[in-house]
């Protein structure tokens, strides 16, 4: 019986949570969301989150500061697996599972390689049609195109305290 060689390779097979490899979706790139609302995601986004995950679909929410975050679905799925639930949430848990769960939106790439952002979503981050798409690691971020150059500024202002603080908390190891 022949195999597939990427089959048998650590990382590749998508059969559960933790077997692909880790994203890496890095730059910046300027883009415009049309009339219909349409956004086109790079071409180097798309063959990473395709290679990494054998995914097509993302998850779109809005994040901290009403930053619209995007994550490949499975990805999304397996950081929310790691969630415990209970029968009957508190107060808490409720309004995460409302912001997690029932604010998001699942988004598919057309043959163009453009995404449609839910009329909600640009109006709830006030994002315009001049945007900023930003490889954030495991994510996307979507910004409004100003806010971003701000933002940008201002990170590498405090770009040496940000590592120092990272470094810290990276050598601390895991909170226990």
């Amino acid at each position: 019986m022949e195999t597939n060689p990427k089959e048998s390779l650590p990382g590749s097979s998508p059969s559960g949570p933790g077997s692909f490899r880790p994203l890496f979706l890095i730059g910046e790139y300027d883009a415009t969301v049309d009339d219909k609302n349409r956004l086109l995601i790079p071409s180097e986004f798309r063959k990473e989150i395709i290679d990494a995950r054998s995914e097509k679909s993302l998850i779109c929410r809005i994040g901290r500061k009403r930053v619209t975050w995007l994550y490949p679905e499975n990805h999304y799925r397996d950081l929310i697996a790691r969630k415990r639930t209970t029968l009957i949430p508190g107060e808490d848990e409720e309004a995460f599972n409302e912001a997690y769960f029932g604010m998001i939106f699942r988004l598919a790439w057309d043959a163009q390689g453009r995404v449609v952002l839910p009329e909600k979503v640009l109006t709830r981050a006030r994002l315009g049609k001049n945007v900023t798409i930003v490889g954030a690691g495991d994510h996307l971020v979507i910004r409004n195109r100003e806010d971003w150059e701000k933002r940008s500024e201002m990170l590498l202002e405090t770009q040496d305290d940000i590592t120092d603080r990272a470094k810290e908390t990276i050598e601390a190891g895991p909170a226990v």
